[in-house]
C-alpha cells in the first residue's frame, strides 16, 4: 500500500503519523460541517475584539456569521460582519469551502446575545458575562452533556465531523480558561488585529483569577468549572460535540487558538479521543508573529496534529481580502477546518485555488449587498 501523501494545498505541523492515519481513513468521504455560534460580554469590553465593527457590534457577530452561511446574507445587522477598516467576516472562505464541497452545514446555537434568523440546534445556553465577574457561563455541564448526545448522532452518518465557532472576544476567555487550567502559563493566544492587545488581555484575566480567588492551575482537573467561571458559551457546546462524535469517527477541530481552549478541556475530560482528532486552520494564523498556535499545542497534547490550508491572498484584487496578508483576521467561523474538510470530502479534487476563486466571487457580492 502506498503511503498517504499530503497535498501542497495543506500544512502540517506536528504528529505526521496521526495526521496521515486519519487523512487515510476519511480521504474522499463525507463529512459534516458544525458552526458554534455564540456571544460574551466579555468582547464589548473596548480593546478586547476587532470581530465587529464597534464593541458593540461584536455581539452580534456570531449570529450574523451564521445568517450568511446558512442564507448567504445577514438580517441581524446590515451588510456582513467587519472588522474596523472594512474586513470582511472570515466566514466568506468557510462559506466557499461548504459551497465547493457541498458539505452539509448545522449551526449550534451556544448562547448569543441576540438569534439568528435560521434554524439551528440549541443546547440552552444564554450570553456569556464578562470574564472579571468570575460567573462567565451558565449551565455548562448540561450544555456539555447536550453537545456529546448531538455529537454521537453526528457521528453516525458521516464519517467524519468539523467543529468550528463565532464568538467574538474568544481568544480572552480561551485565555482565561487555559490560564486556570495550567496549560498556558504566558499568553499565546492570537487576535483578529495585527496588533493583538496582550497586555490588556492578560490583564483581564489577572483580574478575573483575582475575583475567583484563584491561582493559575488551580483548575487543571474541573475544565468545566473553568469554562463556568471565565469562558464562553460556545465552549461548553464544542467540547461536547468533540468528546461525543471523537469516540466514534475523526474530528476536525476548525479553528484558531480560541479553539485550543476546547481542546485541552476535552483531552482533560475524555483523554481516549487523542489520536482520534486533529485541528484545522490557515496558515495565516500559524505565521502569526504575535501568538503561537504551535507553542500551545506542544502545551496540550503532542498528539494532535495541526493541518492547515494555504489559501493565499496576496494577488487578490482587494484590499479587504489582502489585509489578511498584514495580520487582520487569520482565523474564524471555521474558515480554517471548512477548507481542509474541502479538500478532504473531495479527495484533494479542491485546491486552494479554487478556494480562493469562489471567496472572490463571493466577496464581490457581498459588496453588492445594501
Amino acid at each position: 500500500m502506498t503511503e498517504f501523501e499530503i497535498p501542497p494545498s495543506l500544512g502540517l505541523y506536528g504528529d505526521e503519523k496521526i495526521a496521515k492515519d486519519i487523512l487515510s481513513r476519511i480521504w474522499g468521504k463525507r463529512g459534516v460541517f458544525t458552526c458554534t455560534v455564540a456571544s460574551t460580554m466579555t468582547s464589548s469590553i473596548p480593546g478586547v475584539s476587532d470581530a465587529g465593527d464597534t464593541p458593540e457590534l461584536t455581539l452580534y457577530t456570531g449570529a450574523a456569521d451564521a445568517e450568511l452561511l446558512v442564507n448567504g446574507r445577514t438580517t441581524c445587522i446590515k451588510g456582513v460582519p467587519i472588522n474596523p477598516g472594512g474586513i470582511p467576516t472570515p466566514a466568506t472562505l468557510t462559506k466557499a469551502a461548504l459551497d465547493l464541497s457541498g458539505m452539509q452545514l448545522f449551526i449550534v446555537n451556544g448562547g448569543c446575545y441576540v438569534e439568528p434568523d435560521i434554524p439551528y440546534f440549541y443546547l440552552g445556553g444564554k450570553c456569556g458575562q464578562k470574564i472579571t465577574t468570575a460567573h462567565a457561563v451558565e449551565n455548562v455541564k448540561t450544555i456539555y452533556e447536550k453537545g456529546f448526545r448531538l455529537g454521537e448522532q453526528l457521528a453516525k452518518d458521516n464519517s467524519f465531523v468539523i467543529i468550528s465557532e463565532s464568538c467574538a472576544g474568544g481568544t480572552t476567555t480561551a485565555l482565561a480558561v487555559m490560564t486556570a487550567m495550567g496549560v498556558l502559563k504566558e499568553n499565546l493566544v492570537s487576535s483578529s488585529s495585527p496588533k493583538n492587545p496582550k497586555e490588556l488581555k492578560s490583564r483581564l484575566v489577572k483580574e478575573s483569577l483575582e475575583t475567583a480567588g484563584l491561582q493559575p492551575g488551580d483548575l487543571a482537573d474541573d475544565p468545566l468549572k473553568a469554562i463556568e467561571l471565565f469562558g464562553d458559551p460556545m465552549m461548553p457546546a464544542n467540547v461536547g460535540i468533540l468528546c461525543g462524535a471523537a469516540q466514534h469517527v475523526p474530528v476536525i477541530v476548525g479553528g484558531g487558538t480560541q479553539l485550543a481552549a476546547v481542546m485541552a478541556a476535552a483531552v482533560k475530560l475524555h483523554p481516549e479521543i487523542i489520536g482520534n482528532f486533529v485541528q484545522g486552520t490557515t496558515r495565516w494564523l500559524m505565521n502569526d508573529p504575535n501568538s503561537s498556535m504551535k507553542r500551545i499545542m506542544d502545551c496540550i497534547s503532542d498528539k494532535v496534529p495541526i493541518l492547515y490550508v494555504n489559501v493565499d491572498y496576496t494577488d487578490s484584487p482587494y484590499e479587504g481580502l489582502q489585509a489578511y496578508e498584514w495580520g487582520y483576521i487569520k482565523e474564524g467561523t471555521g474558515c480554517g477546518g471548512s477548507s481542509v474538510g474541502a479538500i478532504i470530502t473531495s479527495a484533494g479534487k479542491i485546491t486552494a485555488k479554487d478556494l480562493q476563486d469562489r471567496v472572490h466571487e463571493i466577496y464581490e457580492d457581498i459588496m453588492q449587498m445594501d
